[in-house]
């Protein structure tokens, strides 16, 4: 009880990750419109439920998801977390997170240091980078563990540590100087509790806003400048409900970036923002309850799943799920970027099913997406208003730890270029712990 009271005291203020600029700097909308099916194909990229809810519990592994884009792009969301002791509480953790798409890409690799205590673990984290002037340090404070069922974490990151910070003067990126007039901070919080039938999910960080100066353009007139603000906010809550399993979500994500030129006084900018509400029902047949799957991939990520487990999880047991995702997206801009304006909604149905059979189970469904194009401005590479329907089977097979998974999806509908036969995309999900 009192746990959970700290929990919900600390939730305005307190990310499963590490968060940075360049969570925002690399956002955009554009370029997503490049891909015909990108909401279709980053849906595809993720692991199943019960892939998810074994992850949370694994307290050290790999998980990666990839997958096709276009014919020249691959997404790719990988994570890895590490930890070893330092003494006799204190711990040492790696972090690894790859997430490289036509939305964002990000790659870090976060070291940390926790010292539980008897109110909570604080501790700090380091991001090394080549360019000095780009590496981060964070503070944080977690409330239980990690893998619990309950857990909850505050951040605050100064961005860019060593850029004009303090008496740092580390403001190199490349071969140019690009100090700060305005310095970056980014707190964030994060808190997920899972309870059997009940849990709730929610985070969010905030990208203060800075402004750069471009030293290698100095001269005659004003120096260019550039500004950088972002946001991001999520929450989760699922329930068992007459026998379903019934969630509901949502996600915002939004950045801002103005520059000047040089010779100019005048600001232009680029401001993006996509936000989505998502809805699941999902049922298990053949005598397991609707997380069943779930708990028991949980006891076999801990190396406690006995036989009866085993087969609950992967044998005898199927699931059906229904998805429905309504997304919007805009982004508008003026110079020095690109003129133009684009708005995009998505409305996504997605069915499909699994079953296991033993160490192998296999999936199936179909995606619908009707997307509604508004474009204005400097022409964009991509699509307009269409409709994208695709059918998928997958394949998954655990071995020991490990466990992995392929998808491949095959064309319902003409596409305006060569399909081989009838084959449109494939992904894969692949995961462990150590």
């Amino acid at each position: 009880m009192r746990r959970g009271l700290l929990l919900l005291a600390i939730l305005p203020f307190a990310s499963p990750a590490h968060a940075g600029s360049e969570d925002f700097s690399t956002f955009s909308v554009y370029t997503q419109q490049e891909d015909d099916e990108s909401l279709l194909d980053r849906v595809l990229t993720r692991p199943t439920h019960e892939r998810e809810r074994e992850w949370e519990r694994v307290p050290q592994g790999l998980t990666t998801s990839q997958g096709c884009l276009t014919s020249g792009t691959w997404v790719i969301d990988t994570r890895l977390k590490a930890r070893a002791p330092i003494g006799r509480r204190a711990s040492f953790g790696l972090d690894v997170r790859d997430q490289e798409s036509d939305r964002f890409a990000v790659q870090y690799f976060d070291f940390s240091f926790r010292f539980p205590g008897r109110f909570g673990t604080p501790g700090f984290v380091f991001r090394p980078l080549f360019d000095k002037s780009r590496q981060d340090l964070g503070v944080f404070w977690e409330a239980g563990e990690e893998t619990a069922s309950a857990v909850a974490r505050v951040t605050f990151t100064f961005e860019d540590t060593f850029n004009n910070f303090w008496a740092f003067r580390q403001s190199r990126v490349g071969n140019d100087s690009e100090p700060y007039e305005r310095h970056p901070y980014e707190p964030a919080f994060w808190v997920r509790v899972r309870h059997p039938g009940f849990g709730y999910e929610a985070g969010g960080q905030w990208l203060t806003a800075s402004r750069i100066r471009f030293d290698s353009e100095s001269g005659a007139g004003p120096t260019p400048r550039a500004t950088l603000w972002g946001a991001l906010g999520f929450a989760s809550v699922e329930a068992a409900v007459a026998g379903f399993e019934l969630e509901a979500s949502g996600e915002n994500r939004q950045a801002l970036s103005r520059a000047t030129l040089k010779g100019s006084l005048d600001y232009g900018g680029d401001f993006r923002r996509q936000w989505l509400i998502e809805t699941v029902a999902r049922r298990a047949f053949g005598g397991a309850t609707v997380d069943g799957p779930a708990r028991a991939a949980r006891a076999l990520s801990a190396g406690k799943a006995p036989a009866a487990d085993r087969r609950r999880a992967f044998g005898g047991a199927t699931v059906a799920e229904a998805r429905w995702i309504y997304q919007e997206a805009t982004e508008r801009s003026d110079p020095p970027y690109a003129s133009r304006r684009l708005a995009t909604v998505d409305r996504l149905l997605q069915l499909e099913a699994r079953r296991g059979f033993g160490n192998w189970s296999l999936r199936a469904g179909v995606l619908h997406d009707r997307i509604t194009v508004g474009e204005s401005g400097d022409p964009l590479q991509g699509f307009d208003t269409r409709i994208e329907s695709r059918g998928f089977f997958g394949l998954g097979l655990r071995m020991g730890s490990a466990t992995l998974d392929v998808v491949e999806g095959f064309e319902l509908d003409p596409e305006p270029y060569d399909v081989w036969g009838v084959h449109d995309k494939a992904f894969l999900h692949f995961q462990t712990r150590f």
